[in-house]
């Protein structure tokens, strides 16, 4: 009888802490969800205003790759949050990550843009932006476009060449045009051996007569 009931009281406690470590997985999730909506929205606004200043801490510079790739963009939303795993092939390196996707319309067509905030860990997860980069439309789930978006999102994504672009502003890239220093100038003098033996005589008329 003792025995059954250490036996039930332990299944208990572990059906309890189970039960604890899922409810707090799910509140993480939530939150983690949450603020990649909040931090995506940020930057939609950001990037239809051409503010830098405006967007998440590590956007500023996509704000500005986004705009220089498809031009200006006439509006901004976010269409998916979702959490994103990347296993590697070795369990100590697999780690998750939420993304945010937003669907932009720009000059060269309607775009999908994924916002990456692969910051640690999803307990301590923020709204700092790790990466950014354009989605294929076939990378686009299915269901959050209509039938409409994503014909017009496979036509203008071909027109642009079929592939990804390159979404973040070059800081460092020296202009193409960029003045050269010049190399400096080695000016060999010629030397006037007739000059050089009248200051070597030092004012002897003797000496100063063989120079010639």
């Amino acid at each position: 009888m003792d025995d059954n009931r250490l036996r039930n009281g332990i299944i208990i406690s572990v059906a309890a802490v189970v039960a604890i470590g899922m409810v707090a997985l799910f509140w993480i999730l939530r939150a983690s969800n949450e603020r990649t909506i909040h931090a995506s929205t940020k930057f939609a606004g950001a990037l239809v205003r051409n503010d830098p200043g405006a967007a998440p801490d590590g956007g500023a510079d996509y704000v500005k790759g986004v705009r220089a790739y498809f031009g200006g963009v006439s509006s901004a939303r976010v269409i998916d949050s979702h959490n994103h795993s990347v296993n590697t092939g070795d369990e100590a390196d697999t780690r998750s990550y939420y993304v945010g996707d937003l669907l932009l319309a720009t000059r060269r067509g309607p775009a999908v843009i994924e916002l990456e905030f692969d910051n640690q860990s999803l307990a301590n997860a923020s709204q700092k932006i790790s990466s950014i980069h354009e989605l294929a439309p076939d990378k686009v789930r299915r269901h959050k476009l209509s039938a409409s978006d994503r014909h017009a999102l496979e036509a203008a994504y071909a027109q642009r060449g079929g592939k990804p672009g390159e979404l973040l502003a070059a800081t460092s890239v020296a202009p193409v045009n960029a003045p050269v220093a010049a190399a400096p100038v080695k000016v060999k003098l010629r030397v006037d051996k007739h000059l050089t033996c009248i200051q070597d005589a030092h004012g002897d008329v003797t000496k100063m007569q063989r120079c010639g």
